[in-house]
């Protein structure tokens, strides 16, 4: 698993919150972790909606 945290700014809507994403080893996202929380959330499926682009990640020494 890889965990990618958002950094991305937001100046149209600052009170964007940036989560942590988890993504699988085929690099689809499978979860999440909220802002503020240590909850990892899972989805049933792979997101396939989600999208990397106009947005900045760090990946974290996490899993």
């Amino acid at each position: 698993m890889k965990y990618l945290k958002e950094i991305t700014s937001w100046p149209k809507a600052p009170d964007t919150p940036n989560h942590t994403y988890i993504f699988n080893e085929k690099d689809e996202n499978v979860g999440y972790i909220k802002t503020g929380t240590a909850q990892e959330i899972y989805f049933n499926k792979p997101s396939k909606q989600f999208s990397k682009s106009r947005r900045k990640f760090v990946r974290l020494k996490r899993g």
